[in-house]
């Protein structure tokens, strides 16, 4: 016998794995920042 407990907890469900996801690609942005940042300084530096 299932339980209905409703569309909350799906909908809970489905926000929590996105802020998830959305909070591992903004922590590699963070990580990547600065390498990316040194590179074009170095780039644009040189011309």
């Amino acid at each position: 016998m299932t339980l209905y407990i409703g569309p909350g907890i799906g909908i809970g469900t489905l926000l929590i794995i996105l802020f998830i996801a959305l909070l591992v690609i903004f922590a590699f942005g963070v990580v990547l920042w600065i390498p990316i940042k040194r590179f074009f300084r170095k780039l644009f530096k040189k011309q």
